[in-house]
């Protein structure tokens, strides 16, 4: 009787312990607790707990530190219908496991979800903004507004149990085969603009050259008509000197014109040949 009493408590006492298995969860995880596939309850505390012995109730762990997702770079148009490759990354955790398991249950699925919802809320983010607010020359990276990293981590804690720890975005460029295109265009742009500098400055210098030679003409003018008029006054200087010297003894002045003539007609190997007294008239008459 004894035996069958003791048999009897010792296999009370093990159901009872296989009732109530104990399980850690670390404080680097959460736990779901699942009867049968369904959740009954949500562990986020680290610490020892107790469960039913599989299979009634199982374990789901996922790790809850947070974790970087680098989001493919897609295209999205801007609001004037502009081409741009974004690339983003997300930093995220799990938040409430129960939640996560029943709509995701793994990282990968979650992390699928999460690229194409922050992909969505970019391009409707940029659809609202004109593309050259967004790509100026000599310009900051474009930003995200703040309103996207909350309504993206709003929508993903309440659809898939996931906290957004931040988003941001990793670069804003053109796609590949645009590429050229814009940058010729932009060459083109500055080369018309060049040119336009060019045109006005060779205009401006056309100006200031025909202004230069406009005052150096009046210039040269008036500095002719001083020179003119200096001559005429040496000119009457002389002629009054030629006329007093003249005056003065007429057959010298014109034995000295006689001689100046000869001297411009004839060359060093001229000979000229003359009667005496036909060309010079003697100086001084006989008595």
């Amino acid at each position: 009787m004894n035996q069958k009493l003791l048999l009897g408590g010792a296999a009370a006492l093990l159901a009872a312990v296989m009732l109530t298995t104990p399980y850690t969860v670390d404080a680097r995880e959460v736990a779901v607790v699942t009867m049968f596939g369904k959740p009954v309850d949500n562990v986020t505390e680290p610490g020892l707990n107790f469960r039913a012995p599989w299979p009634i109730h199982q374990i789901t762990r996922y790790d809850r530190r947070a974790r970087l997702l680098d989001v493919e770079p897609a295209e999205v148009l801007t609001k004037d219908k502009k081409n741009l490759v974004v690339e983003a990354f997300v930093l995220w955790r799990v938040a409430d496991a129960e939640r996560f398991l029943e709509t995701v249950g793994s990282a990968e699925a979650a992390e699928t979800q999460l690229s194409d919802l922050v992909v969505s809320r970019i391009a409707a983010s940029f659809g609202q903004r004109e593309f050259h607010d967004l790509m100026q020359v000599g310009g900051s990276e474009p930003t995200l507004p703040v309103e996207v990293a909350t309504g993206t981590a709003e929508v993903a804690n309440e659809r898939l149990g996931v906290e957004i720890v931040d988003v941001r975005l990793r670069h804003v460029g053109l796609p590949v085969q645009n590429e050229q295109s814009i940058y010729d265009r932009m060459r083109a742009e500055r080369r018309r603009i060049a040119n336009a500098y060019r045109s006005e400055g060779e205009e401006k210098a056309a100006a200031i050259r025909a202004e230069a030679d406009r005052t150096a003409a009046e210039i040269l003018a008036r500095a002719d008509t001083e020179a003119a008029g200096i001559r005429a006054t040496a000119e009457q200087a002389a002629a009054e000197k030629y006329a007093a010297s003249y005056r003065q003894d007429p057959k010298l002045f014109r034995l000295v014109r006689q001689l100046e003539a000869s001297q411009a007609l004839l060359d060093a190997d001229s000979v000229l040949v003359v009667e005496q007294g036909a060309l010079i008239e003697p100086l001084v008459e006989a008595p």
